[in-house]
């Protein structure tokens, strides 16, 4: 595309609703969206250096602002990570790392598969027994990824820092000219010998979780970090939808499931006002075959006016290649084309 996303979704519907999505082109949040499932860990961390040899999985879907470059504008993120099965020592990590900066720029997409991954595991752990930080080396250089002009590989650092996610939790992404390589001895987010300044910090939305976990045989992962516009008339509790960003990032294996969902629809009140709806999502369970993914979950829903957030929501999310479809709280909003970004099932 030659343009935006959230551009392309204001062109596309009535000239009320530019106001709406221009909130997400240039947007600095003040305050705090709650969406803690349970207390954030307020007791002291322990850490040491990211070691290559931790066993940990990491799942994380949000939001960031895209700064220092561009300090205003929204990016979302959806990242996996696990160890292969059977692992012992050494680095090798499998996952997928999506980038999505939705402002109209070159090289704002980031598609790519994790090979290295660097982590620590906080001592103690957050209430819901995850937490710590991680660093995801993803290449440039493989077969069917994208990243900007010249760059051959990117690092991510997380850090799990709590259980609500939002203004609290940390993704950084960097960009680097050089090969495939692990980040140094003390690496905590900085700048890389080679790598431009990082972009990203504290989440404004969405959550991370670092799992002291090794992975499995036949673990299959949904990623994503994407835009879409709705083709049809959409609403939620009386507001009426244009289209959303959203970032996925979802482990299933064994039966056992873990990960993240964060999904912001922009609309209009029945006021005629401009309006944010954010679902943030952790999931509980998923089925994910023939490239199909199907999430279940417990959700903090944010109507963006009004009442404060509320938690205990159940949805469902169907994922594909080409989009989502969206249930909460049994209401099924119409299927979710995506328009920009990326989305993966493997």
């Amino acid at each position: 595309m030659s343009y935006a996303p959230i551009e392309h979704i204001a062109r596309s519907r009535l000239a009320s609703t530019i106001a709406i999505l221009a909130v997400l082109v240039s947007i600095t949040l003040s305050g705090s969206l709650v969406q803690a499932r349970v207390d954030p860990l307020t007791t002291s961390r322990t850490l040491s250096d990211l070691s290559a040899d931790t066993v940990a999985k990491v799942t994380g879907g949000g939001t960031v602002l895209a700064a220092p470059t561009y300090p205003n504008t929204v990016a979302t993120f959806g990242v996996n990570a696990r160890r292969p099965a059977g692992f012992i020592s050494g680095g090798q990590a499998t996952g997928r790392i999506h980038y999505d900066r939705h402002r109209n720029t070159t090289g704002r997409h980031v598609n790519v598969p994790v090979v290295l991954m660097q982590g620590v595991i906080t001592n103690p752990q957050t209430p819901n027994g995850t937490g710590g930080d991680a660093a995801l080396v993803g290449d440039c250089d493989a077969i069917g990824a994208t990243c900007p002009a010249n760059d051959h590989s990117v690092v991510v650092y997380v850090e799990d820092n709590s259980d609500s996610g939002a203004n609290s939790d940390v993704f950084k992404i960097s960009f680097c000219t050089g090969p495939v390589a692990p980040p140094p001895q003390g690496f905590s987010g900085g700048q890389l010998p080679g790598c431009d300044a990082p972009e990203g910090g504290t989440l404004r939305s969405g959550n991370i979780q670092v799992h002291s976990t090794p992975g499995a045989v036949g673990e299959t992962t949904a990623t994503a970090a994407a835009a879409g516009i709705f083709p049809s008339s959409a609403s939620l509790n009386g507001v009426e939808l244009a289209g959303g960003i959203f970032g996925i990032g979802a482990q299933t294996a064994s039966g056992a499931s873990a990960g993240d969902v964060e999904i912001q629809f922009t609309g209009m009140s029945l006021l005629g006002l401009s309006q944010q709806v954010t679902i943030v999502a952790w999931v509980t369970s998923s089925t994910m075959a023939g490239g199909t993914a199907t999430i279940n979950g417990t959700s903090v829903l944010d109507m963006g006016e009004g009442p404060p957030p509320t938690g205990g929501h159940p949805f469902t999310i169907t994922v594909t290649a080409t989009g989502i479809t969206v249930t909460i709280d049994g209401t099924t909003l119409p299927t979710l084309p995506m328009t920009d970004g990326y989305i993966a099932i493997e």
